[in-house]
């Protein structure tokens, strides 16, 4: 092999690398509003969450993981950890995210406290990553952490889809895959060059499905809650109608008594 296609190469590498951070970023300021919109609609039909209690849930999580990760990557070399750390903090943090769904109680409930536990962990990393970053002098890479938050919320809704058909474990490892190959990019490129452009490729095709699933893995939740009120109006309903008070709706609600 000649100097000049080891150049070539490398030059390849450099290239897909930054075309994948632009389409990373780029996709994360869609995916924030995307994303934005569907938190703010499920709001306002699902369980009540007390922030006190996914503010603990979140900081235990981001915790739990960063023990964990490092207690995994310590032993093992520096390169050999660049390249592993993309699927240990996908499989790890994922993992972590999602244990409050592990918990009993309604389903819908669990579902919402779930994906704030994801959103407080995701800013909670974006913080500390934006710190470190300002503080040695990359303050466009701090501003740009911050702007792509909404994969880790993404990446958990995802998951919370297969669980709300049933299956928690599935879900997990779609999100875990999803997790680990957005993050493994950069740190292939730094651990094993050659790896360079199959991680970039695949790091853009995470991105794309993500962007495209959400809408689905949020709608699954939202139909389900949608039934959920629909289910309590009619109990509701049913409850004053025994009692032989009825409610027609017209322009208003008008609240009638039978004789």
């Amino acid at each position: 092999m000649t100097i000049n296609s080891v150049n070539g190469d490398l030059m390849v590498s450099e290239i897909l690398l930054i075309l994948y951070l632009i389409f990373a970023v780029f996709v994360g300021v869609k995916l924030y509003g995307k994303t934005n919109s569907w938190l703010s609609e499920l709001d306002r039909i699902t369980p009540i969450v007390e922030t006190g209690k996914a503010l603990k849930y979140g900081f235990l999580a981001f915790g739990g993981a960063a023990v964990l990760e490092l207690l995994v990557l310590y032993p093992i070399s520096s390169d050999a950890g660049l390249l592993f750390l993309p699927l240990v903090a996908g499989f790890v943090e994922e993992g972590a995210k999602l244990s409050p769904y592990l918990r009993g109680g309604d389903e819908l409930y669990r579902w919402r406290l779930t994906v704030k536990v994801a959103l407080i962990f995701a800013v909670i990393e974006a913080v500390l990553y934006g710190i470190t970053l300002f503080f040695s002098g990359n303050i466009l890479g701090a501003l740009l952490r911050i702007v792509v938050v909404m994969y880790h919320v993404s990446f958990t809704a995802i998951a919370l889809e297969d669980a709300l058909k049933g299956s928690l474990l599935s879900g997990y490892l779609k999100a875990a895959l999803l997790h680990t190959l957005y993050d493994a990019p950069v740190f292939v490129t730094l651990a094993i060059s050659d790896l360079s452009p199959l991680a970039s490729i695949m790091g853009i095709a995470a991105i794309v499905y993500t962007y495209y699933h959400v809408d689905e893995a949020f709608g699954v939740a939202h139909r389900m809650a949608r039934r959920a009120l629909e289910e309590r109006k009619k109990k509701a309903q049913e409850f004053w109608n025994e009692r032989g008070i009825s409610f027609s709706e017209d322009d208003g609600m008008e609240f009638t008594s039978s004789p």
